[in-house]
């Protein structure tokens, strides 16, 4: 049954968002600033879909695609700081249902634990999107600086193991005091995704320390992060405009064939130094937000 509606919800969130888009396209490609974006981001097709086929193929093994993607984004300058925030969370959108309907038989999970922090991280979604399209470019500077050292940290802690991400329970279910906990933490991990930091290893971290398996916990992580996306960022950053159409379609392409391909032909891949590795390079990122936030500051003139 649980795994019945997953498969269902990843459906018609990947059909939802790919309605939106479609429908938005239209009028973004009506606007003088939509024209000039839409021919900028097409010398970045071929950059652009590489990112997302490494991104999305990467989030398969649980390194996640926001790192990854954000990181291209900044490193090649394909799409305009403003728009990184919304064509990390429209774009990535359709790949990421597709995973999550992909490997939905994962599910051993007890129902209403799954739903109750399936539905907090949508709710956490939908409140950042709502803070993060109001912001400026230097706000999105900020946030995503913040947002990249978090995650770039987040990171190497769990490649070392270190605190509650080196705890593996064996429970199906939380009990009511833990599911609690558990539904207040992935409401603010649903904000922090608007923000670059993805729910892949902070919410297992989570479970497994509150006492759930791994085979209980991928579900919940990869539900999570699609309904999310799908039912609470994707369509709020969608109406607001606040994406790169371009990028976004790329980001759907690329990320649909990098999850095909772990799919169907990669069964296990050693990614302890490959997560090192981009843990430096989003720390770095990072960096490039905060120098860029900073450059971007009104400058004092001497009297």
């Amino acid at each position: 049954m649980i795994v019945t509606i997953l498969k269902v919800l990843a459906v018609l969130g990947l059909l939802l968002n790919l309605f939106l888009v479609i429908r938005k396209s239209k009028s973004i490609l009506a606007s003088e600033d939509g024209k000039e974006k839409w021919d900028e981001s097409k010398k970045y097709i071929p950059y652009n879909t590489i990112v997302g086929v490494v991104a999305n193929f990467l989030d398969v093994f649980g390194i996640g695609s926001y790192a990854t993607t954000s990181a291209g984004f900044k490193l090649g300058k394909s799409v305009r700081d403003g728009d990184i925030p919304g064509t990390l969370n429209v774009g990535d959108t359709l790949p990421i249902c597709l995973e999550a309907f992909l490997f939905a038989a994962l599910a051993g999970v007890d129902g209403l634990t799954l739903g109750v922090l399936i539905v907090a991280a949508v709710i956490g979604a939908l409140c950042g999107a709502k803070l993060v399209t109001k912001l400026n470019i230097q706000g999105v500077r900020l946030m995503m600086g913040v947002g990249m050292i978090i995650l770039g940290i987040i990171m190497a802690l769990r490649v070392f193991a270190v605190g509650p991400f080196g705890l593996v329970g064996d429970g199906l279910k939380l009990s009511a005091g833990r599911l609690v906990i558990a539904a207040i933490v992935q409401f603010i991990l649903g904000v922090l995704m608007n923000i670059g930091v993805g729910l892949y290893a902070p919410c297992m971290a989570l479970c497994c320390g509150l006492g759930l398996s791994v085979a209980a916990t991928l579900p919940i992580v990869m539900g999570s992060s699609a309904m999310l996306m799908a039912f609470g960022s994707g369509p709020q950053y969608i109406k607001a405009g606040r994406f790169d159409l371009m990028a976004v379609i790329t980001q759907m392409a690329g990320g649909a064939i990098g999850v095909l391909i772990a799919y169907f032909f990669v069964k296990t891949l050693d990614v302890k130094i490959l997560t090192i590795i981009i843990a430096v390079v989003v720390l770095l990122t990072g960096v490039m937000f905060f120098r860029d936030y900073n450059n971007g500051k009104p400058r004092r003139r001497n009297s």
